[in-house]
């Protein structure tokens, strides 16, 4: 039976794959954003506050989305797709669609990661630094935000939209840094972040659309009868 570890739907369990994989050389990296948030201006908490005025006002908020990880040291990256939602107060639903269906629901502290082809549920409370990654951050007012990471400017912001890059006061394991891709109604088009370990995952939501908030039970899944449930 193929195991499937919760949150590797994430990129945050993906060592096979990078195993498998023959490495390709990378191209010569980037500035840090740790170099760039050097010298880029502090900006304004507005769009923080459009973000979570937005997605906080009790409907349940879904987008088609495209997730891109990239392992750390390797140019070749793995894309999967499918909808997402959330809902306040710390609501999320992922169904993945392409390259194979799977769920993956947040609610309350609880992770939960439903694999079809393995007929098997994983169920496990997420650390602070899983839970950041998710994008229940888009809920967060600005204020806690800011107490919790250093927030600059990120390089390429436009008229069309602010991007913002989000370091940790403290340095995190788990999260070297976020960063968040910000429409002027509010919406967020992309949340990308990586780990000390330098591996990196983005998510790109394509059109968000506002609709009648879902029940609890759509966010704690079960699996059909027959369902192998694995609590770690």
């Amino acid at each position: 039976m193929r195991r499937t570890p919760l949150l590797s739907a994430f990129g945050l369990s993906l060592a096979a794959l990078a195993a498998a994989q023959k490495p390709t050389p990378a191209p010569t990296p980037a500035p840090t954003p740790a170099a760039a948030a050097a010298t880029a201006p502090r900006p304004s908490p507005d769009a923080l506050a459009r973000a979570a005025e937005r997605y906080s006002d009790g409907a349940g908020h879904s987008s088609p989305f495209v997730q891109t990880y990239t392992p750390s040291g390797f140019a070749k990256a793995r894309k999967e797709s499918g909808t997402v939602l959330i809902q306040a107060p710390e609501r999320v639903r992922f169904d993945y669609t392409a390259p194979e269906k799977k769920v993956f629901t947040y609610d309350a502290g609880e992770g939960r990661f439903f694999s079809p082809a393995d007929k098997q549920l994983t169920v496990r409370r997420l650390s602070e630094e899983e839970k950041a990654r998710l994008p229940v951050v888009f809920l967060r007012k600005a204020q806690d935000l800011e107490a919790q990471y250093e927030i600059t400017a990120d390089a390429g912001e436009s008229a069309a939209e602010t991007r913002l890059l989000l370091t940790p006061r403290v340095a995190r394991p788990e999260l070297a840094w976020l960063r968040l891709a910000i429409a002027p109604d509010g919406s967020v088009r992309a949340l990308s972040y990586q780990d000390s370990a330098g591996n990196r995952t983005e998510f790109r939501f394509e059109e968000w659309r506002s609709g009648k908030a879902l029940p609890a039970a759509d966010f704690r899944i079960t699996g059909p009868p027959g369902t192998r449930i694995v609590e770690n």
